[in-house]
């Protein structure tokens, strides 16, 4: 009898760390941040991946903003656990396709109806109650495809500026550089990195706390205000990206403010060829 009690309280006992455990991990799973840049794969069921709309969250500031196929949109949001509402949502005005305008309103209709939200390793999902209405990655998925990468790199930098009037997009890696002309982000054209410029920029990203970028505050944000050009830099080294929260194009945080300065000389320099 003794044995049979023993062996019931031990049970009781590994049950009861067990339901600690998942519930220590339930509680982390609902804690998750969202701050950074995902790249909209789907809405509803359909793909959308083509489109490079993108969206991005600053957790320390509640706002978001990002591209919606045609136009440029800003906004806040609210989240407790895994439940999110978003709130007014600008955009500029520019008008689109016919097609692509219907995934533009079916976005940002989806933002409006969206009540939690999930996230899984490196994807996330927004749904209306059961209903999963967009989903998202961190992966860059299109726009480093245009880049012919050979062995040696394994470190690319992009940055990207828009507002209504502004559009700037770039991403440069050790031997190529693609400069984005057009808001839908068709058709990059290509140049090479001359090696001094790239030792520079290498030299600066080693000069980083990778790690602590996340959390870097953008000295002015006058993006969530006035629909001023806002900014983002990603820094891709192998399968691994640190992204920086978004900040006013023109005033980055001062830890990246060489990069970025560097970044965008190295544009000029290169279209002015």
């Amino acid at each position: 009898m003794k044995i049979l009690l023993s062996l019931f309280m031990l049970l009781t006992t590994l049950n009861s760390c067990d339901s600690s455990k998942k519930a220590i991990e339930n509680s982390n799973k609902m804690q998750q941040t969202l701050s950074g840049t995902y790249y909209i794969t789907q809405l509803g069921d359909t793909d959308v991946s083509t489109n490079k709309m993108v969206i991005t969250f600053d957790d320390a500031t509640k706002s978001v903003s990002g591209y919606a196929a045609c136009n440029n949109f800003f906004g806040t949001y609210q989240t407790e656990n895994n439940t999110i509402k978003f709130g007014t949502i600008g955009s500029s005005k520019k008008m689109c396709q016919k097609d692509i305008m219907a995934f533009e309103n079916q976005f940002f209709k989806s933002l409006n109806s969206v009540n939690s939200f999930s996230i899984k390793d490196s994807s996330i999902s927004f749904s209306e109650n059961d209903k999963i209405l967009i989903n998202a990655t961190h992966k860059v998925i299109d726009f480093q495809k245009d880049l012919a990468l050979n062995s040696t790199d394994n470190t690319t930098v992009t940055y990207k500026a828009s507002s209504r009037n502004l559009f700037d997009f770039v991403i440069i890696s050790k031997s190529e550089i693609l400069i984005y002309k057009d808001r839908n982000i068709q058709k990059a054209n290509k140049y090479k990195t001359e090696t001094e410029d790239w030792e520079t920029i290498q030299q600066l990203i080693d000069d980083l706390d990778l790690e602590s970028i996340k959390d870097l505050i953008p000295p002015s944000k006058k993006f969530q205000f006035d629909g001023a050009p806002h900014a983002s830099l990603t820094i891709k080294i192998e399968d691994v990206e640190y992204l920086v929260p978004t900040f006013d194009h023109g005033n980055p945080p001062q830890a990246i403010e060489a990069l970025v300065n560097k970044v965008l000389s190295v544009k000029e320099n290169t279209v002015k060829q």
